[in-house]
């Protein structure tokens, strides 16, 4: 069993031990310069069984179904992360090929990115950097978030641990969930949770599902006192998000982009920070850790967390 591994993080992520365990499941493949799959030296001309592990930062969060397609003898597909939004597994499955994802790793990192998010939107944080971190005491005076009502939508692992976390500083906890419940926090509708909340913050997986899950009406009924915190993208839309803060109908708005940073580019208190939820010293090492192990699993044909 051949095994393509396309990542230009190698050197971070994996040490001696994970490359002696990746070297032990198969004949190892590493390709490390981001180029077009079909450039890839020996991916598509080789007719032997293989498993390929792909870094979204390798093929800029795209897998195209053609590509997927012209691979021979492809017999799983173990992805870096734990978003699938980047690959088409439904077409994986129609061409009888098991794509699975990595998760948990992140799951405290996400979690203390969103509470300091929000933290830094209810103390105006992006309002006195514009203005050079001067004192305006009437201008920067922010709110406190103790005693205040966070909405989590989704709790899932990472759902779960934000609203620990906000409980944890005073917070009253509701949750929307499609599935899961937790008995320690209160369920609320979707509707009755963007009207109640003071802060909300979505948790939800990004798929075709949840596109669009918090409709342009939801957000309009959101406090004009609120607070919306979020580290996805696509489930609501973020123009009315940003537009209502100019409009000074919303507190403050906070989320990541590819970048970050660029507090001047908006108006009002919104906080466009990099995309490093995930980022931290532990998270990156849980990911590594577990991206060999699915990757040793997918070469002796076992498919753990398959999403398709």
């Amino acid at each position: 069993m051949k095994i393509y591994i396309l990542t230009p993080n190698a050197k971070a992520l994996f040490t001696s031990d994970l490359k002696n365990k990746l070297n032990t499941a198969g004949e190892v493949v590493l390709i490390e310069k981001p180029q077009e799959m079909k450039d890839a030296p020996g991916l598509f001309d080789d007719k032997t069984e293989k498993i390929l592990a792909i870094d979204p930062d390798f093929n800029n969060w795209t897998v195209k179904n053609e590509d997927i397609e012209k691979i021979q003898n492809l017999k799983g597909i173990v992805l870096q992360t734990t978003s699938f939004s980047w690959i088409d597994g439904a077409f994986a499955k129609s061409k009888g090929i098991p794509v699975v994802n990595l998760r948990g790793f992140s799951t405290e990192a996400v979690a203390e990115w969103a509470l300091l998010m929000a933290l830094n939107v209810a103390r105006k944080i992006p309002i006195v950097a514009k203005d050079e971190w001067k004192h305006d005491y009437v201008k920067h005076m922010g709110i406190e978030l103790k005693g205040k009502v966070a909405g989590i939508i989704g709790l899932g692992s990472i759902g779960t641990r934000v609203a620990e976390l906000f409980n944890g500083i005073g917070m009253e906890i509701v949750y929307w969930s499609k599935n899961s419940e937790d008995k320690r926090f209160k369920r609320v509708e979707l509707a009755e949770l963007l009207k109640t909340a003071d802060v909300i913050s979505p948790h939800v997986a990004q798929n075709e599902e949840t596109h669009g899950l918090i409709t342009d009406g939801m957000l309009g009924t959101i406090k004009k006192t609120g607070i919306f915190v979020s580290t996805i993208h696509n489930i609501y839309s973020h123009d009315i998000l940003l537009k209502m803060v100019k409009d000074g109908k919303l507190y403050g708005y906070a989320f990541e982009e590819d970048g970050g940073g660029k507090f001047a580019t908006y108006d009002g208190n919104v906080w466009g920070g990099p995309a490093l939820a995930w980022c931290t010293e532990d998270s990156m090492r849980k990911n590594a850790e577990q991206w060999v192990e699915a990757i040793v699993n997918a070469a002796n044909g076992k498919f753990g967390n398959q999403i398709n």
